[in-house]
């Protein structure tokens, strides 16, 4: 029927139509090729004033002490905490076969990781917090030249490209939960890290680097998670040689900064560094910073620390 209504109605729903269809790529190229988000603009020294007040007890205390007392300190950390790059000439050497680095997702953590880390290690297997799935994308998007693609919030590709161009024949894998085994996860269960583990375990191969990169949490030691159930099925050799490492800039927790501007406030050099053993540090310090210790230097055999 070729009426006016008829005409109106059409037209009408083609405009519709052309509305939906718009909005859907739209949709598309948001997600397909999200834009670098800016650079952080927050350069406070102070950025957590809560956890200051650790900073300025700390202070005080140190005060208080005696001459030969403080200098004691300093001498400690200075042999405690090392540069970035004595850590990776120490990795170098150890032969981990396992390196769980447990990061935030920020893009400030990723930069690090893929500069001062990926591009200096050589590294035989790499396994990510994705499905072999989403992994497939990532490469896909890599292998394409693609500059930015993020996972779980942040750049996933400058990481990728260096631990290739350090390695060519660097193995990267997905080892993130899968939607199957999530359908026969007991109810109730919280076997999401156990089936991350045994996912990891399916790819081990004796004699290779091996460094699984999660957030935080993961890889902290604590029951249940990542860390403690590949443990958990390790052999006692693998066991005594695996390391979980948590890598943090300075601001990016409060317990942390407090620590890093009580350093700086007693004259240590300001730079990125590493605490390759959180139980060696002076006894003082686990006492002045409780939180830094219960939810890192307990938790992490080494700490790294990126000043931004």
């Amino acid at each position: 029927m070729d009426s006016p209504l008829v005409r109106v109605i059409l037209a009408t729903l083609g405009g519709y139509l052309a509305i939906v269809l718009f909005l859907s790529a739209y949709e598309w190229l948001a997600a397909e090729y999200p834009k670098r988000p800016p650079p952080p603009t927050n350069t406070e020294r102070i950025q957590h004033p809560y956890h200051h007040a650790d900073a300025v007890r700390a202070l005080q205390c140190f005060s208080r002490l005696t001459e030969t007392e403080k200098a004691a300190i300093r001498q400690s950390l200075q042999q405690d905490l090392v540069d970035v790059q004595q850590w990776l000439a120490l990795v170098r050497l150890s032969n981990y076969p396992i390196l769980c680095i447990g990061e935030l997702h920020e893009e400030s953590t990723r930069d690090f990781l893929a500069e001062g880390f990926f591009a200096k290690i050589g590294i035989d297997v790499l396994a990510l917090e994705a499905t072999p799935q989403e992994l497939k994308g990532l490469i896909k998007r890599l292998k394409a030249g693609r500059d930015y693609y993020p996972l779980l919030g942040a750049d996933i590709l400058r990481l990728l490209r260096a631990a290739r161009d350090r390695n060519p024949d660097v193995r990267i894998y997905g080892i993130e939960e899968t939607d199957r085994q999530k359908q026969r996860r007991p109810s109730r269960s919280n076997t999401r890290d156990q089936s991350i583990a045994e996912n990891f375990w399916t790819r081990f191969v004796p004699g290779q680097r091996h460094v699984i990169l999660f957030g935080s949490l993961h890889c902290a030691n604590e029951s249940n998670w990542l860390f403690q159930n590949l443990r958990a099925r390790a052999t006692v050799s693998v066991k005594d040689q695996m390391c979980n490492v948590q890598v943090l800039g300075e601001h990016q927790t409060g317990s942390l900064e407090a620590f890093v501007y009580f350093m700086d406030e007693i004259g240590m050099p300001k730079r990125d560094f590493v605490i390759p053993d959180t139980r060696s540090l002076h006894p003082l310090i686990y006492q002045w910073f409780q939180p830094l210790t219960r939810q890192t230097l307990r938790k992490f055999r080494s700490l790294v620390v990126f000043r931004t």
